[in-house]
Parts: C-alpha cells; sequence; structure tokens
C-alpha cells in the first residue's frame, strides 16, 4: 500500500519488537534521582540549572550520578515542555562588517554550548517582517539581536517567550555603542583644537544600522562644543569615487577638516584622497576609522581608529553578574598618525 508517495512495507506475523536492533539505552532525569537517592524534583530543579536552591552537597550527588550515567537532557522534552527551542539565533543586518563578526558568534557558540544549546546566523533581508517571521517560527530560547529589529519588533519576540539581548534600546537613555563610537571619534580629533569636523560613511547598497547612530554621537559631541553639526558624506572604497566625493568639501574647507569614518577602508580611501590632493596628514586632514584592523596599521601613516571589542560586548550578555549595560570598557581609541 502506498501511503503519500511512500511505499509501506508488511511486518512479518513472526516478527517481534524484541528481535528488532536494541536501541541504547538513555537515561533520564528519573533515572539520575534513583541512582542519587534523592527526589525526582530535586534533581529535575538541579539538572534544570535552580541548583542554587540546594546544599552544595545535593548539587554534587546529582552532578556525580549524571556523571556516572552519562546522562544528556533530552532537547527534544525540554522544547516540549517550555514551547522553545534549544537554540540561539544572532540576526544580522545586511550590511558592511569587519572580522569581528565571526569572532563575535564563535564567543556566543562558546558560551551557550555549555548550556546545550546551539548558535544559527540569520542575515537579515531586505523584507524586517520576512525576517521577524523566520525568528517567530524556529521558537528560539535566546535572539542576540545585531541591530535588526525595530522596539515593537523586540517586544514580540520577548513576548514570545524567548530572552532577546541586547536589553537596552534606544529608548532606555543608555547611550548605544555606535553613538559611543560617533563621540568619542569626535572628541579624539578635536583634541588638538577646532577643525571642520565631517562623517564618512561608506557608500554601500546594503542596509546602514550604524551610520545613523554614530551620526547621532558624532553631532552630540560637535554641539556640545558649540560647534556646528558636521558634514555628511558617503564614500565608495574606489580611489576616483572617494576624490569625487570628498574632493568639493575639501577644497571649500578654509580651515583643517577631522573625518570620522565609517569603518578602517573607509578610512584608508579618504588617506588616499588625501594624497592624491596633496593635503598634509594630519595637519590639514585628520582621520580615523573604526575596527582596528590590520590593514589599517600598514599604510605610511598608520591609522588611528576605533577599536569595539565585539566579542567582549555579546559575551557580557550571557554573563552570570547581570551586566550595568555600559559598554564604555569596550570601546576604546587606539591612536595612530593621522589624528
Amino acid at each position: 500500500m502506498s501511503i503519500m508517495g511512500f511505499q509501506a512495507i508488511p511486518l512479518c506475523k513472526t516478527c517481534h519488537v524484541s528481535e528488532q536492533a536494541e536501541q541504547p539505552w538513555r537515561p533520564t532525569a528519573k533515572d539520575v534521582a534513583a541512582f542519587a537517592g534523592l527526589s525526582r524534583s530535586t534533581v529535575s530543579q538541579i539538572l534544570n540549572g535552580h541548583g542554587d536552591r540546594f546544599h552544595a552537597e545535593t548539587q554534587q550527588r546529582v552532578a556525580q550520578a549524571a556523571a556516572e550515567l552519562n546522562y544528556r537532557p533530552s532537547r527534544a522534552g525540554r522544547a516540549l515542555l517550555t514551547g522553545l527551542s534549544e537554540m540561539v539565533i544572532v540576526v544580522v543586518p545586511n550590511a558592511t562588517f569587519g572580522r569581528h563578526l565571526q569572532d563575535a558568534v564563535d564567543r556566543i557558540a562558546g558560551v551557550t554550548s555549555i548550556h546545550g544549546k546551539s548558535v544559527v546566523v540569520r542575515y537579515s533581508g531586505d523584507d524586517p517582517a520576512a525576517t521577524l517571521t523566520a525568528v517567530l517560527d524556529l521558537r528560539p530560547a535566546v535572539v542576540v539581536d545585531l541591530g535588526v529589529f525595530s522596539s515593537s519588533e523586540r517586544r514580540r519576540i520577548a513576548a514570545a517567550g524567548t530572552t532577546i539581548y541586547p536589553e537596552l534600546t534606544a529608548e532606555s537613555g543608555v547611550e548605544q555603542p555606535s553613538e559611543m563610537v560617533g563621540r568619542l571619534q569626535v572628541s579624539h580629533l578635536l583634541r588638538h583644537g577646532h577643525r571642520r569636523v565631517v562623517i564618512a560613511l561608506l557608500a554601500d547598497e546594503r542596509s546602514d544600522p550604524y551610520g545613523p547612530s554614530r551620526v547621532a554621537g558624532a553631532t552630540a559631541e560637535c554641539l556640545s562644543r558649540g560647534l556646528p553639526p558636521p558634514d555628511v558624506v558617503s564614500i565608495p572604497l574606489r580611489r576616483e569615487g572617494a576624490r569625487e566625493a570628498l574632493e568639493p568639501l575639501l577644497r571649500e574647507s578654509d580651515e583643517p577638516v577631522a573625518v570620522c569614518c565609517y569603518n578602517d577602508d573607509v578610512g584608508l580611501a579618504v588617506l588616499a584622497v588625501a594624497h592624491d590632493l596633496g593635503f598634509a596628514v594630519p595637519e590639514q586632514i585628520s582621520v580615523i576609522g573604526v575596527d582596528n584592523s590590520e590593514v589599517g596599521q600598514l599604510v605610511e601613516h598608520p591609522l588611528s581608529t576605533i577599536s569595539v571589542d565585539m566579542p567582549s560586548i555579546v559575551a557580557s550578555f550571557f554573563a552570570e553578574v547581570p551586566s550595568d549595560n555600559r559598554f564604555d570598557r569596550f570601546v576604546t581609541i587606539v591612536p595612530g598618525a593621522t589624528t
């Protein structure tokens, strides 16, 4: 008999289940409880991460019993119980990233594997609603949002029972890492005196989840110093294109120019334009990038940059000690020869 395209194979009447290949025995929490001589409730709570409710000796008995029996928790059973999968989804915007993204994902995988969770990276497309639907359908235990979801979308994810990191939002009043980058760039560029501030974003067809907040941070720093808001230009990573975008602004300025770049690649493009136009670095044009890349240190004028320790930022989300939501210890200035 064929059922939905699959051919059913009749069982032999003389065959019994006991004659099938014996399945390996997998111990359960009930087996651990019996082995440890404790109640099933106590063992279940300890195995599910609530050991702090019990004496250290009790926790040790459970750990020893689990090790003796080679006990492994059932992810399927836990998913049925909680309604969530044992999955951590890192949601990444369709943007240009430096090498630190892979380092961050590796750190998340290392931290969460201790708790029996698997990491999946989801790149956002042009349709945020489709990304949100895909995430909700997977019912992950944790979502790490690297700048994709709006506040309302984050609330929908949390309402489904999923933990979402970082917990802070733009409305929380806590300075975002991207805002901090823009502010630090301006403060470092202006430490030797007044200059005309320019923000050089990356000319890219992909989305830019970080540019607006960096512009906001740089603008706030300029205004706090009594300076006008910075000029904003988009720089392609092509020598001629970068020159076309930047030359008019440099030619018309009657004072030194300070350029806050989206990343070190843009910083190198700005340095190339300065060289071609004969502007002295850093006397006439000072430049600072972001990412602290190796290539930025290989040029004639090693690039000043901002180091963003993304792996440590994401690791702080999973820290056992609650975070104070301060990121200044992860965002630092790396002085070079261009400022």
